[in-house]
């Protein structure tokens, strides 16, 4: 299976660092944060990282250009629907995963890969 958009759940450092892997890749990437702040926030992050990888000779403007158009941020977990890898980094709560969980399934096609992003000790 050839994994072309990655929906990512979570805006903090670690779903921007995903976001940014994944449009690097050559994904399309939807991220979901659970605010418009948050969400611009995130992309105002990437924008910066972006920018000072050009200035460091690390990538080109061009290349830079085509990774921050390959990511979008929204609020709505419905936008995920067409993603073929879904990536959860959210609050490390045993019942917000398991919450979050059950909604991603219920939205996702069948044939998508739902993962988590699991950094420390999970709190049951």
């Amino acid at each position: 299976m050839a994994i072309n958009k990655v929906g990512v759940i979570g805006s903090g450092i670690m779903g921007s660092g995903i976001a940014e892997v994944a449009a690097t890749a050559g994904c399309t990437v939807i991220l979901r944060s659970r605010s418009e702040a948050s969400a611009e926030g995130m992309l105002k992050g990437l924008e910066k990282s972006l920018a000072k990888q050009v200035e460091r000779g690390k990538k080109t403007q061009d290349e830079a250009d085509a990774i921050r158009a390959r990511v979008s941020a929204t609020t709505a977990l419905a936008a995920l629907a067409d993603a073929d890898l879904t990536i959860e980094s959210v609050v490390e709560d045993l019942a917000v995963k398991k919450a979050l969980f059950a909604e991603v399934d219920g939205i996702v096609q069948p044939t998508a890969i739902i993962a988590d992003r699991k950094s420390s000790r999970l709190n049951s």
